[in-house]
């Protein structure tokens, strides 16, 4: 009798799968995907885009990043001198302004920005992978997991547009990969490595002030180091050898340490303690710090104000409004939507990649009830307990926020995917592994589901789902770019389920 190939055939793609060439090709796809976004979308995207250029603009006609008061011409983007999360348009101001000393050319402006956010994001993935890895999960599946994440079509959009979130991405899981390594040291030594806490403070100071978002999470960690401080140290002797760690820092690195902790809390105290002390909130509301007529040119704002002032007096259900709340998570997670210039034209996901995740998703649930367990026992703990925390906290936190703008507007307003990137590798990660212990004595099953579920993905995902659903509205007026475009549309668009509907799955 014939041997069968099947199985020999999986276990070489299972092999592929675990190999830094399939982990190499996934950030190739990622960059190329994204690039040709960036070359293909008019200006401005959706996420935005104007918006972060705009205050860009302004930084760069403005040497510090403090304000006297609101800069002229600046109330289209909001209260500009109290906005907590502006460090990502600082610093792009820089490069921005040898951009603009060399062309005056709109377009490459842009497109030299559009990169420099493709870089920041990509940046991301060889830090998540370090991340994951920390849970004792196989290369096989942090790699599978960082696949799924690039073929989320919002991922590639996101990247491909001048948007502050492609730097807080990385942040995030730079904060969590210093986090585990402050606990790895303190287990160890039984004591405070101040060096690397210093270090992780400043981290966490600046992070908080390229996007507000970042204060849950960095709840989320203050919580988990007092948590394994209080196990893994004697609280009495835990600032013992301070003195002597800092005198064993190197000169240079120490005085940068010292230098970088002012300057970050400084910069923190003058945006979120200022705002506290005179508004009583970290971020305060435009209409508390600029007048109603001057917040009118900010378009969240005047859309909230006068959705609030027209909603219908009734009360906000919860329950409902989770229903909406995970619905437009999803569905905007799998979309495709064009820039202002279209009147942000919005296209329903394709079926394949848009189902497959959201079934995944959905067993996972059971699943983790089933098999939580297990997984506490087979992998690190520590790590578990920390990507748990930041994941609950954070998204808390949004449903939170969003759901008092749902009480005050009467409308789901702002529910975005694109807030759940920052968590999204680790939730990944986590259903993985879950569904690794459900198939464990099932390596066939395991190995053809992954890569049936990949297939789906890769089938309308990514880039792929701009590309199919977008029109000349949403794109350059380049003819390179439309033949490209309309061509991939001919060819791909009928073997592609959902491509004939466009507005399947909006509401």
């Amino acid at each position: 009798m014939a041997n069968n190939p099947f199985p020999t055939a999986l276990r070489r793609l299972s092999g592929f799968v675990s190999s830094r060439r399939f982990y190499r090709l996934t950030i190739v796809v990622f960059v190329a995907e994204a690039l040709w976004l960036a070359l293909s979308a008019k200006y401005p995207m959706a996420f935005d885009e104007d918006f972060h250029l705009g205050i860009i603009r302004l930084y760069a006609h403005h040497l510090s990043p403090f304000w006297s008061g609101q800069p002229a011409g600046a109330d289209a983007y909001g209260a500009v001198a109290r906005d907590p999360s502006y460090l990502f348009q600082y610093a792009l101001s820089f490069p921005y302004r040898l951009i603009s000393y060399v062309t005056a050319n709109q377009t490459i402006q842009v497109l030299v920005l559009r990169f420099i956010n493709i870089a920041l994001l990509a940046a991301s993935l060889p830090l998540f992978k370090r991340l994951l890895v920390k849970t004792g999960a196989s290369a096989g599946l942090v790699n599978l997991c960082l696949a799924f994440f690039v073929l989320v079509p919002i991922v590639p959009l996101l990247g491909a547009q001048i948007n502050y979130d492609n730097a807080f991405i990385p942040l995030t899981a730079l904060v969590l990969l210093q986090t585990i390594r402050l606990v790895e040291q303190l287990r160890a030594d039984q004591r405070l490595p101040l060096r690397t806490t210093l270090e992780l403070i400043i981290l966490m100071l600046l992070t908080s002030l390229v996007k507000f978002a970042f204060l849950p999470i960095a709840l989320a960690v203050v919580v988990y180091l007092a948590i394994a401080t209080y196990r893994y140290s004697h609280f009495g002797g835990l600032w013992a050898g301070l003195s002597r760690q800092f005198a064993l820092i190197p000169k240079l690195t120490r005085w940068l340490l010292v230098v970088g902790l002012v300057v970050a809390a400084g910069l923190f105290a003058e945006r979120y303690g200022l705002n506290v002390v005179n508004y009583h909130k970290p971020v305060p509301d435009c209409g508390k710090v600029l007048s109603v007529q001057q917040c009118r040119s900010y378009g969240p704002w005047i859309r909230d104000y006068d959705l609030a002032n027209t909603k219908p007096s009734r009360t906000a259900n919860p329950l409902t409004f989770t229903q909406l709340w995970l619905y437009g998570m999803w569905m905007r997670s799998f979309f495709a939507v064009g820039g202002p210039e279209s009147q942000f034209d919005t296209k329903g996901p394709l079926v394949l990649p848009a189902i497959t995740t959201a079934v995944l998703a959905v067993t996972g649930v059971p699943l983790g009830f089933a098999y939580g367990r297990r997984l506490w026992r087979r992998y690190d703990k520590s790590v578990l307990l920390l990507f748990a925390g930041v994941i609950v906290t954070y998204l808390l936190a949004l449903w939170v926020d969003e759901y008092e703008a749902f009480s005050r507007t009467g409308q789901p307003v702002a529910i975005n995917g694109r807030y759940l990137l920052p968590i999204l590798l680790p939730l990944l990660l986590l259903v993985g592994l879950l569904y690794q212990e459900f198939l464990r004595r099932r390596l066939a099953v395991k190995t053809s589901l992954a890569l049936v579920a990949l297939l789906a993905c890769l089938w309308g995902g990514g880039a792929l789902t701009y590309i199919l659903r977008s029109n000349d509205a949403w794109n350059w007026p380049n003819p390179v770019v439309h033949s490209l475009n309309y061509g991939l549309q001919r060819t791909l668009g009928p073997v592609t389920p959902g491509y004939a509907n466009p507005i399947e799955f909006l509401r």
